[in-house]
């Protein structure tokens, strides 16, 4: 017969740590291990890397850009996306200048559009 235990106290008798190797979880009752590099890819936002060409079909999630957007700069994005709406910013590597654009459900894109402070 399996001992009971109080998975609450159980859980606060855990040491924190600031990395780890690998994470633990749990798939239809089955126990798995997970790699912690391959973590952040179950997440819905998701690290692109580096993404040449288009941004269209880019989901929620940020990486780097070069060129074929249509934007005009190299830098970092960051996508937000619900459905087939997605809401875009760009930034060029140097900070001076940010871009945003927008689809609407059709999959229809706004021209990108300078953001500026004063």
């Amino acid at each position: 017969m399996m001992e009971k235990v109080n998975i609450s106290q159980a859980l606060n008798n855990l040491s924190v740590k600031d990395d780890a190797d690998f994470f633990y979880g749990e798939e239809s009752s089955v126990p798995l291990k997970i790699k912690k590099n391959d973590f952040f890819n179950l997440l819905p936002f998701k690290n692109y890397g580096i993404v040449e060409g288009s941004l269209d079909e880019i989901g929620s999630g940020f990486g780097y850009n070069s060129n074929g957007d249509g934007s005009g700069i190299s830098g970092m994005f960051l996508c937000v996306n619900y459905g087939q709406c997605r809401f875009q910013l760009k930034s060029d590597l140097l900070g001076n200048t940010l871009k945003v654009r927008s689809s609407n459900f059709y999959g229809e894109w706004t021209n990108w559009k300078s953001i500026s402070f004063t």
